[in-house]
């Protein structure tokens, strides 16, 4: 459908569908710790989910413990016949294909990025990701907030050729702002909703260019 230059973002949303948001979580901690029960990224991403979905968004969340991939020795764009990878993995290739956009939840594993993020990400070619916006949330139990992982983050991301949109989200003391895995703090989910609203914007405004601008090759 064609759409007006005065068309609403609900309006393009109504006549195209809803937009589809893959958020990527990062840790594998499970049991318990000094740091708590479980994971939390496994909040945090709880709650990017839940604002993606109020601002519109059909959300897939992959969990690299849910996911089980192996330590990468070739990616799938490096392999002639892919047929040795299982179909969950073609699965999972298709949706970041279709995806509109993306949000990568990431945790501070001493001062660096999570393996278990880094080896999601680079089992798939970067055309899978290419020219769709990212949003990037970093958190920790300090008060620094995953802030040291960030341009790390951001290369990672724009090497596969995702655009980061301005807004970058940190969560700090990360396991003082939940009780009974219920966020405390407002701030945080506003802070979110912002970035959930700019991701909207690109997305929406890359996908309604795209479709009658092919882009370069």
């Amino acid at each position: 459908a064609v759409v007006s230059t005065q068309s609403t973002g609900e309006e393009k949303m109504s006549s195209e569908g809803k937009m589809k948001a893959v958020v990527f979580l990062s840790s594998t901690r499970t049991g318990e710790s000094y740091l708590g029960t479980g994971s939390w990224g496994d909040r945090v991403g709880a709650v990017i989910k839940e604002v993606l979905e109020e601002a519109g968004f059909e959300v897939s969340v992959w969990d690299p413990k849910k996911n089980d991939y192996p330590g990468l020795v070739q990616p799938m764009h490096m392999v002639k016949d892919t047929s040795i990878f299982p179909q969950w993995m073609h699965d999972k290739k298709a949706e970041l294909e279709n995806a509109d956009a993306f949000f990568v939840c990431s945790a501070e594993y001493n001062s660096a990025l999570p393996p278990a993020l880094v080896n999601m990400i680079d089992h798939y070619p970067p055309v899978a990701y290419r020219h769709r916006p990212v949003a990037l949330l970093t958190y920790s139990v300090s008060p620094l907030g995953g802030v040291r992982v960030q341009p790390p983050l951001k290369t990672l991301v724009s090497e596969l050729g995702m655009l980061s949109i301005p807004t970058i989200g940190r969560v700090s003391q990360v396991r003082d702002k939940f009780v009974d895995d219920i966020l405390q703090d407002d701030s945080i989910r506003d802070s979110i909703m912002k970035q959930a609203k700019e991701l909207s914007w690109y997305a929406q405004a890359l996908k309604t260019y795209k479709a009658g601008t092919p882009i370069p090759s």
